[in-house]
């Protein structure tokens, strides 16, 4: 195998490798890098967890929020909380990582981004972020990465919890859970509610577009489990978010004061039973259901005879059934499972014929130590209601070098399955494409990883070949177009890490290098920074604990085109958190502290100077 490494990349490679969790984090478990339980320092994988108390300790964030600090993730977003928002991790297109919640499939045909943008923080447990082709575990959808939600559960004994706060914006937001149980059954219930006046979402608006525009998310959730006997649990879960969000309209019409808007209902659902057949085999069954729905209100200055409020619905809904087999071998552990995923767009006006796809697959994998020496092989099967059958593979091995370092290499194969919206829509300006290809990538990456205990260095060293790029192409006349197989790209970059500690003070930091690249024009993928890098600082004083963060992203195009150049920026937050006592503490940001005027996506506003203050009460 043939690796041609750019000068940037060649530099950081001799640098150590791999993403940091925290050096003293080794037994962390996690499930996403393989889909069985493991501790993160024995996986093969990128990947990060941002557990309950790193979410706590960062105050009023949103998911938007906590996940454009992290490593190998930028986000783009079209003004405030709630609008339009798209993920990259790796420079993978946002419609290209699988968004999961409980393990189930959560991503939308809605244009607007993904529902995750609508998830409250109030009842997660943790993120587990996986970087790099996934589609061998996760199947179509997952061709950059993988973001997965994990809710809270409850728990032996009756324990309530609740938060309140309040900051710029005239931002407020509430939640509150009860959690309890025996050696049998286990509950917890929660509801949330965010709410704030925002900002006016585009840059030198005018009319009715240059007012605020404001979010509100109010929301709940409840889990059940029934535990008849040691290694065996039935249960189930639910979560339902609905709001509003404004938008602008583009100064269209001129003279108007039309409000835009878009409601939103975002629910899951999902029944489980997870049962030890033997010492070495255990089974989990799961079925659940994750649905989207957008119902937006504009105004058409264009209509004939007259201009009209117009109101569009469109609802997606996703269907998961999946039978996952646990088999503990003489060396190291077998996975055998089998899914079933159905897509469902309605209503079908606006479509070609029935807006549904199915896929069902069947997928395994071996992880294995013998000694110095660890691998993981993974191979999944695809059957595609619309483009018929597709194999993935991926095969990972690590060896350590000593007790302290250890490298890994890995190479595999994804694809990203083309939208119900891409193949089916119909409209006056052009039509889908039923005969569209998916994406798909090779990906390749090496890595070392370091850590002592107190201090932990990584990086990861990645080249992702992405071959029938989906494109929108229209007439340069007529403006009548379609979706088509258009391009290829090159996704090589590099990630490093660490994360330490000097007694009182904790320190974590994160660079990224990217080279993003359409390979068909040599075009740089749009809003998408070749730089970026993350600096935090913590420290203790007694029941005090303060922090810095840095976050700096480089210059970046707001097209694949290479037009709309945006410029660099660098923010930095402030964060205080206050233990009344083990139970109760005051939490506080200053964000955005110097004020920075920057954009993510050309023409709209981001968040100036902005500040937040809350009351947590989370008995340990």
């Amino acid at each position: 195998m043939h690796i041609r490494l750019k000068p940037g990349a060649a530099l950081l490679l001799p640098l150590f490798a791999g993403s940091v969790q925290a050096a003293t984090d080794l037994d962390t478990v996690v499930v996403t890098a393989t889909r069985q339980e493991s501790r993160i320092a024995e996986v093969l994988a990128d990947v990060t967890v941002i557990d309950r108390a790193e979410i706590e300790r960062n105050g009023q964030d949103t998911v938007t929020e906590l996940l454009a600090r992290q490593p190998g993730i930028q986000t783009a977003s079209n003004g405030g909380p709630g609008t339009t928002t798209s993920f990259y991790i790796r420079g993978s297109n946002s419609n290209q990582t699988k968004v999961l919640v409980d393990g189930i499939a959560i991503n939308s045909a809605d244009l607007s981004g993904s529902p995750l943008r609508f998830i409250p923080l109030a009842d997660v447990e943790r993120i587990e972020i996986l970087r790099g082709p996934a589609a061998t575990l996760y199947g179509a959808d997952a061709l950059g990465g993988v973001i997965h939600i994990i809710t809270r559960r409850g728990a032996p004994g009756l324990r309530a919890d609740g938060f309140v706060g309040y900051g710029s914006d005239n931002t407020r937001e509430a939640s509150a859970g009860v959690s309890g149980g025996d050696e049998r059954w286990r509950f917890r219930v929660e509801a949330n509610h965010r709410a704030s006046d925002g900002f006016s979402a585009q840059r030198h608006a005018s009319n009715h577009d240059a007012d605020d525009d404001a979010y509100r998310n109010t929301g709940g959730s409840a889990a059940l489990s029934f535990i008849p006997a040691a290694g065996h649990e039935i249960g189930g879960t639910w979560r339902r978010n609905d709001g509003v969000v404004h938008y602008d309209s583009g100064n269209q019409p001129a003279t108007g004061d039309y409000d835009d808007r878009a409601r939103f209902t975002t629910e899951q659902w999902q029944l489980f039973s997870r049962n030890r057949l033997s010492d070495a085999w255990t089974s989990r069954l799961q079925y659940g259901e994750a649905e989207d729905r957008q119902k937006s209100y504009y105004w058409d200055a264009w209509a004939w005879p007259v201009a009209l409020e117009v109101v569009t619905r469109q609802n997606t809904r996703n269907r998961q059934l999946s039978w996952q087999n646990d088999i503990t071998l003489p060396l190291g552990k077998l996975l055998l499972a089998a899914e079933r995923h159905e897509q469902e767009i309605s209503p079908a006006s606006g479509y070609a014929s029935r807006p549904e796809v199915d896929n069902d697959s069947f997928l395994a994998g071996w992880t294995a130590n013998l000694g110095d020496h660890s691998w993981q092989l993974n191979a999944r099967h695809d059957d595609h209601s619309e483009f018929g059958g597709e194999n993935t593979w991926g095969v990972s091995y690590g060896y350590r070098l000593s007790r302290e370092l250890r490298a890994h290499a890995s190479y595999g194969t994804a694809f990203k399955a083309p939208s119900v919206y891409q193949l089916f829509m119909t409209s006056p300006w052009g039509n889908g494409n039923p005969d569209l290809k998916p994406e798909k990538s090779r990906n390749r990456e090496i890595g070392l990883s370091w850590d002592n205990g107190v201090h932990a260095l990584s990086a990861t060293w990645y080249h992702n070949r992405v071959s029938n790029l989906i494109d929108w192409v229209s007439d340069p006349v007529t403006w009548v177009g379609t979706y088509e197989n258009v391009s290829k790209a090159r996704l090589e970059g590099a990630t490093l890490s660490y994360a330490g500690h000097f007694g009182v003070w904790n320190l974590r930091a994160s660079y990224d290098w990217l080279d993003a690249k359409n390979t068909d024009n040599d075009f740089e993928l749009g809003r998408r920074a070749r730089n970026k890098a993350m600096l935090g600082v913590n420290r203790n004083w007694g029941p005090l604990e303060t922090g810095v963060e840095v976050l700096g992203v480089g210059k970046r195009y707001n097209t694949n085109t290479e037009t709309g150049r945006m410029g660099g920026y660098g923010l930095v937050n402030l964060t205080a958190r206050y233990a009344i006592n083990s139970e109760l503490a005051i939490e506080a940001r200053l964000n955005n502290l110097f004020d920075k005027k920057y954009e993510t996506v050309l023409g709209y506003n981001t968040p100036g100077m902005n500040a937040f203050v809350g009351l947590r009460y989370s008995p340990k």
